[in-house]
C-alpha cells in the first residue's frame, strides 16, 4: 500500500475521550511495571479457568490475565502475545523478519528471556531478533518496561521480557496423575491450519513430566486490500519436554528441552520492507526457502527449606538461535548465535529496625558465540563474554516502600577471529520508591541503569570486519565505550471500590536515554551483505524515548475491563537504516481496550479496540520510518465449554472485524510502501483434555 502524507484523524485528547465513553463505570489495572517489587513477585501456579474472574484486593495478577485473554483469542505466534498492550508493537513482514517494540525501543535492546535463557544475536540483516514460541506453552509473561533492576539481568537498556513455560503440575486438575490435550484449529487470513497434542502427569508424587508437540502451516497473508502478499507462507514447528520437581523437602528442579522451528519460501533480501519493491522477474532475486530455529536448554534448582536467610536459586542455559537461507550464488549460509548462561542468586528476608527487608545478592554469566557460515570458506567468529555481580535491596513498612541496588559488569567482545577485541566494565545503579499519600493513592518514582559492551552487530556483518582488526572509535585499541541506557519513572497509582467491583488506575511518565550507542561504518557501494566493516565506534547522539502511560482496569461479577494507553516521543535516533531499525521505532498515540463478560462459567464473551493516532512526526534524513494514517481496529471472541464436564473448549475469534487496511507504524517503509496487516481473520480453535 502507497501512502499520501496524512494528517491525524483524531487528537490526543479525543481518542482518550472516545475511549473512555466506551467503558462501562469502569476500569483498572496497573500492568506489571516493575514499580512495585510485591507485583513484580506474584507468581500464577494454576491452569487458567475460563469464566468470572475472582479478584480480590491486590491479588489481581496481569501476566495471569494476559495468558488467559490470550488463549480465547487464538494466538498464532509470538507477536500476538503483545496485540493487547498499547506499549508494544510487533512490526509487520515475513514471520523470521518481524521486530518487537517496547516503549519505542527495538527488541534487540530488551532482556527477553524464555524460562531464564536468553535471546541471542542479531543473526541476519534482514531480519528482526524476535525468536518465536508457541503461545500454547506459556504459563507467564512478564513485560517489563520500567528501569531496571540490579537483579534483572544484563543488557536490558529498554526492559524486561521475562516468559515461563508450564509444568505439568500447572496443568493437572486436583487429583489427577496423568493427562492430556488434543488441539486443532484455523484462521482464515493466511489459510492457517494445524495442532498440537500435550501429555502430562506424574512420575512421583513430587514429579511431573510434560510432553508438548505441535505443527502449524500457513499459506500467503492476506491484508485488508485484499491482494494476497506473495511469498509470506510458511510452518511453524515446536516441541517441549519439561522434568518437574516441586516441593520435595524445599527442593525445587526444572529440566527442559525446547524448540522452535519456523520455516519457509521468502523473499531474503529485505524481507522485512515492502514486498512490492521486489523484481517483478523472480529469477533477478528469486524467493528462497529459509529456517528461522531456537533450540534451548534450560535448568532452574531453587533451595527454600524455612530459613528467612536462605532461598537459593540457580538458572543455567544453552539456547542457540539459527538462521538459514541461500546466497545469490546459491551456496548456503548460515548465521548462529550460541548463547550459554547462568544465574545464581540468594534471597534473605530479615527485619531492620521496624522494617521488613529483602536482600538479592547474586552473579549472572553470559558468553555468546556467533558463527558466520557461508558455502565451504572457513567460519567467521566472535564472541561476546560478560560477568555480572548485583545486590538489590528491598525495603518495606507501612506506607512506604524503598529499592536500591548496584550492578556490576565485566565485558570483552572479540570480532572475526580475535582480529578485533574491545573490553571495559560498568557499574549500573538503580533507586526506587512508592509512598501511600492516602488510603486509596500511590505515588511512585525510579530511576535504573543498564549497560552492555557490545551492539546490534549482526552476526552476518560481523563476518566482514576486515583481517587486519578494524578500528575502535579510530583507533586499533579503542577503547570501546559500553553503551548505557538511564531510565526515570514517576506516577500515581489510585484503587477505589466502586459498585460490587475494585477500580484501579495507574498514570506514569517515562523517560529513557541510551547513549554511546555502539555503530559499525561499512565503506563502498552495493549491498551491505558484501561491504567491509572497518570500523566499530559510539554514537554521538544520544537516543532519547520519552512519554505516558495510562492504565485502567475494572472487575465486578462477570465483568472485566482494562484499557491501557501510551503517548511516545522518539528523538535522536541514528539515521543509517541498519541502525535505526535496531534501536527504536516512532508510534502514533496508542490505546487498547479489552471487554470481557462471563455470560456463565462455560461462556466468555470478548470484544478488543486498539486505536492508533496518526503518525505525522517521523524522524529525519531517513528513508524507513515515514508518515502513516491512524487506524482502529476492532476484535471479537468467544469462549465455550459445550459439555458439563469441560473437556472440550471451543474458541471462537475475528480480528479486524472490519477489514481494516492499515500498516502498523514501527513497520520499515520504502518509496511510499509499507507492508499491510492481516485483514479480516476468522479463527477458530477446538480443545480437548482427556
Amino acid at each position: 500500500m502507497k501512502y499520501a502524507l496524512p494528517s491525524p484523524p483524531f487528537t490526543r485528547s479525543a481518542l482518550a475521550v472516545a475511549l473512555l465513553c466506551v467503558l462501562p463505570s469502569t476500569s483498572v489495572v496497573a500492568e506489571g511495571d516493575g514499580t512495585d517489587s510485591a507485583e513484580r513477585a506474584v507468581v500464577a501456579t494454576q491452569p487458567l479457568q475460563l469464566g468470572p474472574v475472582v479478584v480480590e484486593e491486590n491479588e489481581l495478577d496481569p501476566a495471569a490475565l494476559r495468558l488467559e485473554r490470550l488463549e480465547q483469542e487464538q494466538p498464532k505466534s509470538v507477536r500476538d502475545l503483545f496485540n493487547q498492550e498499547a506499549n508494544a508493537e510487533v512490526a509487520g513482514g515475513v514471520r523470521a523478519a518481524q521486530r518487537l517494540y517496547l516503549r519505542g525501543i527495538e527488541g534487540s535492546n530488551i532482556n527477553i528471556t524464555v524460562d531464564g535463557a536468553r535471546q541471542g544475536q542479531n543473526l541476519y540483516n534482514h531480519r528482526g531478533g524476535l525468536g518465536n514460541i508457541d503461545p500454547a506453552l506459556l504459563k507467564r509473561l512478564d513485560i517489563l518496561p520500567g528501569p531496571p533492576r540490579a537483579e534483572d539481568g544484563h543488557g536490558a537498556l529498554g526492559g524486561s521480557i521475562r516468559m515461563e513455560t508450564a509444568d505439568a503440575q500447572d496443568l493437572l486438575a486436583p487429583g489427577e496423575k496423568l493427562a492430556g490435550r488434543l488441539s486443532a484449529g484455523g484462521a482464515s487470513a493466511d489459510k492457517r491450519r494445524g495442532g498440537s497434542v500435550s501429555a502430562y502427569g506424574l512420575l512421583a508424587e513430587e514429579v511431573g513430566l510434560l510432553a508438548h508437540l505441535s505443527n502449524h502451516e500457513y499459506k500467503d497473508l492476506r491484508p485488508g486490500d485484499g491482494e494476497r502478499i506473495p511469498f509470506s507462507g510458511g510452518k511453524d514447528q515446536s516441541y517441549l519436554v519439561k522434568l518437574s520437581l516441586l516441593n520435595a523437602a524445599g527442593h525445587e528442579l526444572r529440566l527442559a528441552r525446547e524448540q522452535h522451528q519456523a520455516s519457509g519460501l521468502n523473499y531474503q533480501q529485505r524481507g522485512d520492507y515492502p514486498w512490492q519493491l521486489q523484481p517483478e522477474d523472480p529469477r533477478a532475486r528469486p524467493p528462497r526457502q529459509q529456517q528461522l530455529e531456537r533450540v534451548q536448554n534450560t535448568l532452574h534448582y531453587r533451595y527454600h527449606a524455612g530459613s528467612p536467610w536462605l532461598d537459593v536459586e540457580l538458572r543455567a542455559y544453552q539456547s542457540d538461535n539459527s538462521w538459514q537461507g541461500m546466497t545469490g550464488g546459491g551456496a548456503t549460509e548460515r548465521f548462529v548465535s550460541e548463547v550459554r548462561g547462568a544465574d545464581l542468586r540468594n534471597t534473605m528476608q530479615y527485619n531492620l529496625a521496624s522494617l521488613d527487608a529483602r536482600l538479592v545478592v547474586g552473579l549472572d554469566v553470559l558468553a555468546e558465540k556467533g558463527i558466520n557460515q557461508v558455502g565451504e570458506r572457513p567460519d567467521r567468529l566472535n564472541h561476546y563474554d560478560n560477568l555480572g555481580l548485583f545486590v538489590q535491596q528491598y525495603l518495606e513498612s507501612g506506607p512506604g516502600q524503598l529499592w536500591f541496588g548496584v550492578r556490576h559488569d565485566d565485558f570483552e567482545a572479540q570480532f572475526r577471529n580475535k582480529s578485533t577485541q574491545s573490553d571495559g566494565s560498568a557499574t549500573s545503579f538503580n533507586l526506587g520508591g512508592a509512598w501511600d499519600l492516602t488510603s486509596s493513592v500511590t505515588g511512585f518514582a525510579s530511576y535504573g541503569e543498564s549497560a552492555r559492551g557490545a551492539g546490534t552487530l549482526p552476526v552476518h556483518f560481523a563476518g566482514n570486519i576486515v583481517d587486519d582488526g578494524a578500528l575502535l572509535n579510530g583507533s586499533l585499541t579503542g577503547p570501546l565505550r559500553p553503551e548505557v541506557s538511564r531510565q526515570q519513572e514517576v506516577g500515581l497509582r489510585w484503587q477505589q471500590p466502586i459498585g460490587n467491583g475494585l477500580l484501579r488506575a495507574q498514570l506514569q511518565w517515562f523517560n529513557n536515554r541510551i547513549a554511546d550507542a555502539i555503530l559499525f561504518d561499512q565503506p563502498g557501494s552495493g549491498g551491505l551483505g558484501g561491504r567491509p566493516v572497518t570500523e566499530l565506534y559510539n554514537a554521538e547522539r544520544t537516543a532519547r524515548f520519552q512519554g505516558t502511560e495510562v492504565r485502567l482496569d475494572y472487575q465486578a461479577g462477570p465483568w472485566l475491563t482494562t484499557l491501557s494507553l501510551m503517548q511516545l516521543d522518539v528523538r535522536d535516533l541514528p539515521e543509517q537504516a541498519q541502525f535505526l531499525a535496531r534501536t527504536g521505532a516512532p508510534q502514533g498515540d496508542t490505546a487498547v481496550l479489552r471487554l470481557d463478560y462471563a455470560l456463565s462459567e462455560s461462556l466468555t464473551l470478548g470484544y478488543g479496540l486498539t486505536a492508533v493516532a496518526g503518525l505525522a512526526k517521523v524522524p529525519e534524513h531517513q528513508a524507513i520510518y515515514m508518515q502513516k494514517p491512524g487506524y482502529v481496529v476492532h476484535d471479537l471472541n468467544v469462549s465455550w465449554y459445550p459439555l458439563t464436564t469441560q473437556p472440550l473448549r471451543l474458541d471462537l475469534a475475528v480480528h479486524n472485524v472490519l477489514d481494516k487496511t492499515y500498516s502498523r507504524h514501527s513497520t520499515l517503509s520504502q518509496n511510499g510502501f509499507s507492508t499491510l496487516e492481516p485483514g479480516r481473520d476468522v479463527r477458530l480453535g477446538l480443545q480437548y483434555r482427556f
